[in-house]
């Protein structure tokens, strides 16, 4: 009983402390989660258990009566069943919109994520500047807790899977990736990393961390600037401030994801203005019952709006309003609970595991589609998924969460050992990544297909420099500068895998070449795409275009123009979304630089597109010879696929064979028409898989191969023919000049 009335006293005397600093408002009676604050706060005092402390709202003074005090820091802490509730949604949302579950706008449930904890974190760093107790290396170490046992269990798991079911390439971008993430970073990885030219993202496993990345930078910052905007004293005029700095922070954003959406999605500083939203609500007066409800409602309505219509190709930019400000409505303190926050209680328990959850089901999926080929789950198999992550999950908030959110040891010894746990992930990613993804886990067959950067070995003979014309380019051949006849292969990724089979198949010693490697040759002038990952696009197009056409121009040794690209997606995007529009502006585009460039003795190559491959097909033909663990596979192509294959290029073999027949000295090679029959396509040539990915031949085929390729998509035939014509043209007096 002693011990009972010394907690209460001790209880009395914190609670005046507290409202004298403004932190808590003076009520009839307080009261924790049904159990007496007393006991709670003697709990407390004692070790057994983290306390939360709420004012009850029953008995809140209106927000008349305190809506003019001044004070250093307002905030009203307390579980609210309701946005754990959120939580639930949230996560469940981003889990369906990954299961392939048809939630176009799920990938949203990220940006709720971000408001709930600018929200949660912001009144316990308010509460403790209040109360005089705020540390940074207390908020440090609780964040540790909080955020890196789990975390560096699914990293270690990633890593011991990865062994197992990856690539050497795909094995040493996972350790890369991991690395990163240990230390909150993985955002810059995988801003610098995803795009046209890398793995695709929907395979790397742990993808979904930047977002843990952007929470982490984001409380670097925080904390100190919170602690120094505390100065102000005024609630109100703190919420003045934050509102500022939110609304600035939104239209920021929603310009610069016109400049950079890539960098507009992965980077904390555009994102800031989301957690900062959440910040701002934890200085906001308590909303009455009848507003507090209605906002609810409105939130919860937004918030499935974004679902539902927000692209996850056209996000964040002016799109992340629909969850972010549904989030803050949901989320906006209240007076009296409302029967919107009674049914997202229903929803706590989810919410609960809603860390652990969102960092495991992301890992599971992703391993599951690369244990069956990069194909696709079925529903039935989604579910199944789905079910063994919320296990999982479930396991690893009981067993790993909860244990390591109980302070054991001192604030200096818990950051220590959570460095040296960062590290140990740190230094085995490493070692992963140093060691080339451990290629001597495949067989001797298997080492040429091992990684997309050994299949797109090339080594370029030599790498020129143009008078007037910025960067180098990859020449071969004779000597570019002094050679007497020269080929230029304009295009972009495809005249890069195109330039080892024309070496293969040159025979005049005469002849140089040139990769000019960018943009297609079809962009830049009067036609352009805009690109996620390549900021101004339009703009590099157009310089590019007119540094070629300047090369072509000065240069009349340049007989051959060979025209490249990755056709397929280029009519929907000149046209924006129209497909006819598209071809037509494609074939001004030719015919206008045919009419620019020609020479009697000039000759025109349009090259076709190769064929576009399923990826389960792609990666079945990569790992057919190793050892890893995957299901069964057989990488042909059927009848049925090469009919959807056929059809994809069809609209532009067909542009280019009438160009070919309407044209003079132009000439269609169609790599699809030979690769793809009525029975199914060619993937393999003199034993080796042709492909590097979907849509490249690997650069790293045998010399022999490249030949027979070049001989199989009738590449030599065209050339071959073109110097026959050249001849029969030729004047008798050239004839004996030569």
């Amino acid at each position: 009983m002693d011990e009972l009335v010394g907690c209460r006293e001790h209880l009395t005397q914190l609670a005046a402390t507290l409202h004298c600093r403004g932190l808590f408002l003076p009520s009839k009676r307080l009261w924790a989660g049904g159990k007496s604050l007393v006991s709670r706060a003697c709990w407390a005092s004692k070790g057994w258990r983290p306390a939360l402390f709420w004012i009850d709202r029953d008995v809140m003074p209106p927000a008349s009566e305190w809506a003019g005090e001044t004070m250093e820091l307002s905030t009203r802490p307390g579980y609210r069943a309701e946005i754990d509730g959120l939580r639930a949604i949230a996560v469940l949302s981003v889990l369906a919109f990954h299961y392939g579950a048809p939630l176009r706008g799920g990938v949203t449930g990220v940006d709720v994520f971000f408001v709930i904890s600018g929200f949660l974190i912001t009144q316990i760093l308010a509460g403790e500047i209040a109360a005089g107790t705020f540390s940074v290396l207390g908020f440090y170490e609780r964040r540790m807790r909080r955020i890196l046992p789990a975390l560096l269990t699914m990293l270690a798991f990633a890593l011991l899977a990865g062994k197992f079911l990856l690539m050497p390439g795909d094995y040493a971008s996972l350790a890369k990736s991991s690395a990163a993430a240990a230390f909150g970073v993985s955002n810059f990885f995988f801003l610098a990393n995803t795009g046209y030219f890398d793995q695709v993202a929907d395979f790397l496993p742990l993808l979904h961390t930047w977002s843990l990345a952007v929470e982490e930078q984001f409380y670097l910052v925080w904390p100190l600037l919170l602690l120094a905007l505390a100065t102000v004293g005024s609630r109100t005029a703190l919420a003045a401030i934050l509102a500022v700095i939110v609304t600035i922070g939104c239209v920021a954003s929603i310009v610069y994801f016109h400049v950079d959406p890539k960098s507009a999605f992965y980077m904390a500083l555009p994102r800031a203005w989301e957690l900062a939203l959440g910040a701002l609500l934890a200085f906001l007066p308590a909303l009455p019952l009848l507003a507090g409800e209605i906002a609810a409602w409105v939130g919860l309505a937004l918030i499935a709006a974004g679902f539902l219509v927000v692209s996850p190709s056209r996000f964040p930019g002016a799109s992340a309003l629909f969850p972010c400000i549904g989030a803050a409505l949901v989320i906006w303190p209240r007076a009296q609970i409302t029967n919107a926050s009674r049914l997202l209680g229903l929803l706590a328990p989810i919410g609960l595991i809603s860390y652990s959850l969102y960092l495991w089901h992301w890992p599971i999926w992703v391993y599951f589609r690369i244990y069956i080929e990069n194909g696709k789950p079925s529903i039935a198999q989604a579910i199944g998924l789905a079910v063994v992550s919320i296990i999982i999950s479930t396991l690893s908030y009981r067993y790993i969460e909860q244990p390591f959110r109980k302070p054991r040891w001192t604030a200096p010894r818990t950051v220590a050992a959570g460095f040296a746990s960062i590290m140990f992930v740190f230094c085995a990613s490493m070692y992963v990544d140093s060691a080339d993804g451990l290629p001597q886990r495949l067989p001797l067959e298997a080492q040429a297909m091992r990684s997309m950067q050994v299949m797109w070995d090339w080594p370029c003979p030599e790498t020129t420099r143009i008078n007037g014309i910025p960067g180098g380019f990859c020449t071969f051949g004779a000597p570019w500068q002094s050679a007497k006849r020269k080929t230029m292969i304009w295009g972009d990724s495809h005249a890069q895998h195109f330039a080892p089979i024309f070496a293969a198949i040159n025979t005049d010693p005469d002849r140089a070449f040139l990769v000019y490697a960018g943009c297609s040759a079809v962009l830049g002038d009067d036609y352009y795409i805009i690109s996620v990952d390549v900021p101004k696009y339009p703009e590099r197009c157009q310089s590019f275009h007119a540094n070629g056409m300047k090369i072509i121009a000065e240069d009349d040794a340049i007989d051959q123009l060979v025209i490249t690209s990755n056709w397929l997606d280029l009519p929907v995007r000149i046209g924006k979304g129209d497909v006819e529009f598209g071809i037509q502006a494609m074939r001004n585009a030719l015919l206008k630089l045919f009419d620019a460039t020609s020479r009697p003795e000039r000759r025109y190559f349009l090259m076709g597109t190769v064929p576009e491959l399923p990826r389960n097909v792609v990666e079945c033909g990569h790992q057919s010879n190793s050892t890893l663990l995957r299901a069964p596979c057989t990488a042909t192509i059927g009848p049925a696929d090469a009919r959807i294959i056929r059809r994809k290029t069809d609209f532009i073999d067909a542009l280019f064979a009438e160009l070919a027949k309407t044209v003079p000295h132009v000439t269609a090679v169609i790599p699809a028409e030979k690769l793809c029959r009525s029975d199914g396509c060619d993937v393999h040539l003199d034993d080796e898989f042709l492909w590097r990915d979907i849509g490249h031949i690997r650069r790293n085929l045998r010399l022999q191969t490249r030949k027979d390729f070049a001989d199989r998509i009738g590449l030599t035939a065209a050339l071959a023919d073109d110097r026959q014509k050249a001849a029969a043209q030729a004047s008798p007096a050239d004839v004996r000049a030569r």
